[in-house]
């Protein structure tokens, strides 16, 4: 059987589909199949955490798992972001953007959240080699 095995913490809390759940006492393990939408609390961005291109992606993904978003809406400026992320990663990577919009394409929006923690990480790097400019 294949699917999404998600390895919880005593009391992690976890959101299924638009409705928070709570894991009991002890660790467990919890296998999600189908075309559930789940979003483990620990891996959500607070919104004052929203602060870069790639940040708004990942909390746009986050909210159409949450339920706060309708895909009809909201697809059409996720794919319009990630074109313009693709013309700062594709001298990276020329795959990462694709895989990503692959991802959400295919409504494998948990998949997209973790490919997406992995760019934010190039993407602070990048933004550390930024020149700063001084205002006089």
């Amino acid at each position: 059987m294949s699917g999404l095995v998600l390895k919880l913490a005593a009391h992690e809390r976890f959101v299924v589909n638009g409705g928070v759940l709570e894991n009991g006492d002890k660790p467990s393990r919890i296998r999600i199949s189908d075309n559930v939408r789940v979003l483990r609390l620990r891996d959500a961005l607070r919104p004052d955490q929203v602060d870069t291109p790639v940040s708004q992606v990942y909390y746009a993904i986050q909210l159409l798992i949450t339920g706060d978003l309708e895909e009809a809406a909201t697809l059409p400026a996720i794919h319009r972001e990630c074109r313009a992320l693709a013309e700062v990663f594709d001298p990276i990577s020329a795959e990462l953007i694709p895989t990503l919009e692959e991802m959400i394409s295919r409504g494998n929006y948990y998949s997209a959240l973790c490919h997406l923690r992995q760019i934010m990480v190039m993407e602070s790097e990048l933004l550390k080699m930024a020149p700063t400019t001084k205002v006089a």
